[in-house]
């Protein structure tokens, strides 16, 4: 198990680091010093509050109903998993995929938004 949250937690680091953080940090571009002061520390928090409550429920959520429909191959220890994988892993695929997504789409925005401000200059 430490071995498998090793490599989750190294995918996150990369994720992070590569798409969602330049895009966040993308974000404030062109931003006065007194509003991204006061915007970026409640944009970082909420989102990191809420990236990790959404993780606990989500994992919680994915064993009842594993638990509820019987769905993967139990184990002897008593662990499940899909496709040899544990469901953990799974959704941390899953939310990689979905995060990958939105930093895109954020960066197309801001793509635009700087397109707009061109030609208004």
């Amino acid at each position: 198990d430490l071995i498998l949250f090793l490599v989750i937690d190294e995918f996150t680091k990369v994720i992070n680091f590569a798409i969602a953080k330049p895009v966040r940090e993308n974000l404030w571009r062109g931003l006065s010093a007194e509003a991204r002061y006061e915007a970026k520390p409640i944009v970082d928090t909420l989102a990191n509050r809420w990236g990790g409550g959404s993780a606990a429920f989500l994992v919680s959520f994915i064993n009842r109903i594993m638990d509820l429909i019987g769905f993967g191959v139990v184990k002897e220890n008593g662990e499940r998993s899909i496709l040899g994988f544990p469901p953990v892993l799974l959704l941390c695929m899953v939310i990689s995929a979905w995060w990958t997504m939105v930093s895109a789409d954020v960066g197309n925005i801001r793509r635009k938004i700087d397109a707009e401000l061109k030609k208004q200059q």
